[in-house]
This record gives C-alpha cells, structure tokens and sequence, in this order.
C-alpha cells in the first residue's frame, strides 16, 4: 500500500502522521491566533443538526463555544504562514508577536476538503467548489524560545562596547 493510496482515506476519516516540525518547516515565528467556535445548523421546520446537509441550505448558528484553537505562524523553510491547531485550553496570551516557538508533538492530518476553484469556460469565468486532500498541522502543546529575549542585551551591550572603543 502506497503511503498516500487510497486506503488511507476510507470512509473520510482523517489519518495522522507524526512529523520532525523542526525539520519540515524550520524556524516558527508567532504571527497571530484565531478561535473557531462551533456551529449548530436549523432547518426549516426549526429542527437543530450537528452538521450542515449536503445542499448547505440550512441557517449556521454559532453556539458561542469553542470547538477549536489556532496559532499562525510564518515558516522560515516553506516561506509562508501556516495555521496550527493547538489545546482548546492552550494560553495564546502568552505569546509573543514575531517570537520563535517549538512545536511538541506535531502530526499532519490527512483529509477530505473543498476549495474553490477559477474555471475560464467558453462563457466566461466560473468558480467551481472541488474535491481536495488537506494537510493541516496539529500539535500537543507549543515551546516558547527565549531567543529575541537574550540576543537583544546582547545586542545593546556590544553597541556600548563600540561606542566606548571608538571614544578611546
């Protein structure tokens, strides 16, 4: 069985890989976070539903309650900002904008999504909703390094060292 067949899709349940975070993307930096809260969905005959049908006609309502919790942060290896899924309970708080983190116990989830999609057609554009395999991260909790902490001392103590050289 190839490592990404067919199989590894069966009945649209994600499957989880674990993955050297390090190694991947390279160094993390904090950009932003993001709560998602959970919906409920309302037919018209006022019934409530956990998912949305398959025509997406009923009404969205938002329970006001935290289904999930994402930390942004720029990849220095794939040059781009990526979404993390971290603990409901995890503190964002405590994060930094442009600080460095260490992702601990990371998997990529393998699963079935929709994107949109521009089709140019003899009459005109269109966009198209398709079929698409996702790849997003998830991860058990997420270090801070102290990094931009220690090297600004550093920086400022060797700029005081120059300006007393240059005085002597």
């Amino acid at each position: 069985m190839a490592k990404y067949g067919i199989e590894e899709f069966r009945d649209n349940e994600p499957i989880t890989y674990p993955i050297d975070a390090k190694e991947t993307y390279g160094t993390l930096t904090f950009t932003g976070s993001e709560v998602r809260n959970k919906f409920i969905y309302v037919d018209d005959d006022g019934e409530v539903h956990e998912n949305q049908n398959q025509q997406e006609s009923w009404k969205a309502k938002d329970t006001g309650q935290a289904e999930s919790k994402y930390i942004m942060a720029y990849s220095s290896k794939t040059l781009e900002v990526m979404d993390i899924r971290v603990p409901i309970d995890f503190d964002v708080d405590s994060l930094e904008f442009d600080q460095e983190v260490e992702l601990i116990g990371a998997v990529v989830t393998i699963g079935n999504s929709k994107k949109e999609q521009k089709v140019i057609t003899r009459n005109g554009e269109q966009i198209r909703s398709v079929d698409c395999k996702t790849f997003p991260v998830q991860v058990e909790g997420v270090k801070v390094k102290d990094s931009k902490a220690t090297s600004q001392p550093s920086q400022s103590q060797s700029k005081s060292e120059q300006s007393s050289k240059t005085k002597g």
